[in-house]
């Protein structure tokens, strides 16, 4: 603290550079509008928490609007650029490598991101809700990357963008109510992937074909092979026979 003329104290801000100082109201603009809704934040909420003055963050942005548009691509930004270096032995590996490390940034951004971005909320401001949606098309083009497709099928991109949404709102139910574990629920979306494509498979030719290829090129102990053997392990003879009621004569 540093006295005025007048006996009182002021808070003694920090000397940094352009850049340093203004990375550090982003960082503090992510803490501060990830905990509270954006109407709730105002700028002086944003200098506080960056450890300087309004006069700052008003030079280096325009206003509220502005500010709150960087702090979205910011982390929007962040969590493609992660999930895009993962790589994985196996295409289901790498898918449950990229939903381990989409849970690993909601837990140290404490919420933040699906906050920011409006995700499990009823609305969101707009910039955010754009920054969403470009974020969803880049997660999308890295799923069908992962499934070697240059050109998926419309029913195939439907069904992979509805599971990325489920996605997102399941993981901001975690993060409210951290029911159930971590583990069991990527389980359940890796295997609500599966049951996508194989929801698609009957309808179209691109996702049949993906699945025959999975079954080539996933080894047994991949997360494919282990729900395939899980499913498998759920029916008994008795339910078997009764599915294969439901099976075309094979003479037709």
């Amino acid at each position: 603290m540093t006295s005025t003329g007048t006996g009182r104290e002021r808070p003694a801000f920090r000397r940094l550079t352009s850049d340093r100082r203004r990375e550090e109201i982003i960082s503090a603009a992510i803490a501060t509008f990830g905990n509270r809704p954006e109407p709730d934040v105002s700028i002086d909420d944003v200098a506080a928490a960056a450890g300087t003055s309004r006069s700052s963050v008003y030079r280096y942005f325009d206003g509220k609007g502005e500010l709150y548009e960087v702090v979205a691509e910011r982390v929007g930004t962040m969590l493609t650029d992660r999930l895009a270096a993962v790589a994985g032995t196996s295409p289901s590996d790498a898918l449950m490598r990229r939903l381990a490390l989409y849970f690993d940034f909601l837990e140290e951004y404490e919420g933040g991101y699906a906050g920011i971005l409006g995700i499990g909320a009823g609305r969101a401001p707009e910039a955010a809700l754009a920054v969403a949606e470009r974020v969803r098309r880049r997660i999308c083009d890295l799923t069908f990357r992962t499934l070697e497709l240059a050109e998926p099928s419309e029913p195939l991109r439907v069904a992979v963008q509805s599971w990325i949404a489920g996605v997102e709102w399941a993981g901001a139910e975690w993060l409210r109510t951290r029911s159930p574990s971590r583990h069991e629920l990527e389980f359940i979306l890796g295997a609500q992937f599966t049951a996508q494509l194989l929801a698609v498979a009957p309808l179209d030719p691109v996702a049949a074909d993906r699945i025959t290829w999975l079954l080539r090129v996933e080894p047994p102990t991949s997360g494919f092979g282990q729900l395939i053997r899980s499913v498998a392990d759920a029916f008994d003879r008795r339910a078997l026979a009764a599915l294969a009621a439901f099976l075309p004569d094979p003479e037709h």
